[in-house]
């Protein structure tokens, strides 16, 4: 049986949730990094259907985060 691959966003969402943190605290990471991402498009990309997460986004998310994805 081959093992599912989790993509990073659930893992990124995962770990917001159990931090107690909020999708805003990592948006406003991300904006003052220089990223311009809204809450819709980090929305969408969290959840890999519409758009998903650029290595760059990934390396700063893990920074603000401090946390390996």
């Amino acid at each position: 049986m081959e093992k599912r691959k989790v993509y990073v966003g659930e893992l990124i969402r995962k770990h917001i949730k159990d931090s107690c943190l909020t999708n805003g605290y990592v948006i406003k990471g991300l904006s003052d990094k220089g990223f311009k991402i809204s809450p819709p498009k980090f929305s969408n990309k969290i959840y890999g259907v519409i758009d998903r997460f650029t290595e760059d986004e990934i390396k700063a998310i893990s920074e603000i985060l401090k946390t390996k994805f």
